[in-house]
């Protein structure tokens, strides 16, 4: 697993390519183990996202009767949709990348793509502590919530612009397909897997 050093360099190379300077992959190892070895960011990713799921719960508990409970199973449904957010994309990119023209490009669009989550994603973790923290700041967390998010996008679409040499159409298409099947998971899984509250249905 990569340690605390060797992230960083790989994340001075993604910052790079957001910039537009092509000398980013300089510090990233876009090799076939490189691939594999990006996924590691997912776990570097972990500690931030059960900040996410612990403000889950908490949202959760306060729509529901009291002494509802919420078990490990509970925790585990949010680590499932969290990681499909995150493979189905990826997935998506790749199976599309010999159609596309860009299987030249995949590496570097997995690799970089991977290491660019650990900062995004403690970022977006911090309004999620917010919430917790401040039960009251909920607005507060909503719009930073919302303006991380819009930065997240334009990032990914700077990095991914980068990557394929300046071709703004493949860069919305691929940016495109990194951002929407994850928003449209996060809205179908959490029903699904039974991590949305149940409202009582009102009385006629």
């Amino acid at each position: 697993m990569p340690q605390i050093e060797e992230i960083g360099a790989y994340l001075k190379g993604v910052w790079l390519l957001i910039l537009g300077d092509r000398s980013g992959f300089d510090w990233l190892d876009i090799t076939a183990i490189g691939v594999w070895r990006s996924f590691a960011a997912f776990l570097w990713c972990l500690p931030a996202m059960a900040v996410g799921w612990a403000a889950w719960r908490m949202f959760y508990l306060e729509q529901m009767p009291t002494g509802t409970e919420t078990g490990l199973g509970f925790i585990f449904k949010l680590f499932l949709v969290d990681m499909t957010m995150w493979i189905v994309p990826l997935v998506l990119v790749a199976v599309l990348a010999k159609p596309l023209g860009y299987a030249d490009m995949l590496a570097s669009i997995i690799i970089s793509t991977n290491w660019l989550a650990v900062p995004t994603v403690y970022a977006m973790a911090v309004p999620l502590a917010i919430r917790l923290v401040f039960p009251d700041g909920q607005g507060l967390a909503y719009l930073l919530s919302l303006i991380l998010l819009l930065a997240n996008f334009t990032v990914i679409f700077r990095l991914v612009k980068t990557v394929t040499s300046n071709q703004l159409l493949l860069a919305s298409a691929i940016s495109a397909l990194l951002i929407l099947p994850s928003l449209m998971l996060s809205e179908a899984l959490p029903p699904l897997l039974g991590l949305m509250p149940i409202y009582p249905t009102p009385l006629q």
